[in-house]
């Protein structure tokens, strides 16, 4: 449960950044909130991409070791 949270809240926590950031930018330029929009779709595809990697590289090092103890050769 502790790494659901944790990635939870980073992924909160970069949307909210970036968010900030977009609205920094958009009230500097005057514009639409084009930035802001941009920015947290950024963040969010970023952090979904990242769980992506880390949940493929944790199934790869598991099934790893699966397949060492199914050997007999674990360490």
């Amino acid at each position: 449960m502790d790494a659901g949270v944790s990635q939870g809240m980073e992924l909160a926590g970069s949307v909210v950044v970036f968010f900030g950031i977009g609205f920094g930018i958009d009230a500097w330029l005057n514009t639409t909130p084009l930035f802001m929009i941009a920015l947290v779709l950024f963040a969010v595809v970023g952090q979904f991409v990242k769980m992506y990697y880390v949940y493929s590289s944790a199934m790869r090092h598991l099934e790893e070791k699966r397949v060492e103890e199914s050997r007999g050769t674990l360490r």
